[in-house]
């Protein structure tokens, strides 16, 4: 028969096993709200400068955006993906800009072809040239352990960073991105 002081040790250690595993669940990756984002050059696959190395971080300057990172592609990544260009189709006449950055690089290339052929996406699908070991993995603090990390900027200010999601999660980058928009709008 355990006794009350067993039980009451017992459920504390459950407890505490219970809340590390949670804090563990809630790997972060990117940088923190409030960060300046810096240049990075990506590899353009899709957009205005296809086939170019361009910084769309520079290019979207000033603009409300998304920068979306992706680890690797997946029909996961492929989801989140057209859920962000909806948000950008829906949000585009309030200068809001979008850009998808997969992280593994150049084999990714013929994947972002035939999504945005099959998906006729707007946003453009870039990669890292360099692949996980492209410099702008360290700078923009992504964790090799998640699959994908949402950067909602404004003025190349951080506003807000959702990050490891599944596609029934995207909300949370809408509603980042509207709070923004909506801020943005009454200056």
């Amino acid at each position: 028969m355990i006794t009350l002081r067993v039980f009451r040790a017992l459920s504390l250690v459950g407890f505490v096993l219970l809340s590390a595993a949670s804090l563990l669940g809630q790997i972060r990756s990117g940088l923190p709200a409030g960060t300046p984002t810096e240049s990075i050059p990506v590899f353009d696959v899709t957009g205005p400068y296809k086939g170019e190395r361009v910084c769309y971080v520079c290019e979207f300057e000033t603009d409300p955006n998304v920068l979306a990172f992706f680890r690797d592609t997946s029909d996961e990544t492929a989801k989140l993906i057209v859920e962000l260009n909806r948000l950008y189709v829906k949000n585009k006449t309030r200068n809001f800009k979008a850009v998808v950055m997969i992280i593994a690089g150049s084999d990714s290339k013929k994947w972002l072809e035939n999504l945005n052929r099959t998906e006729k996406l707007e946003i453009p699908l870039t990669f890292f040239t360099k692949g996980p070991k492209d410099v702008a993995a360290r700078i923009y603090q992504l964790n090799p352990d998640v699959q994908n990390t949402f950067l909602v900027t404004v003025n190349r200010t951080v506003t807000d960073n959702v990050s490891d999601i599944g596609s029934g999660e995207f909300g949370r980058v809408s509603d980042a991105a509207e709070k923004m928009l909506a801020r943005n709008s009454q200056k």
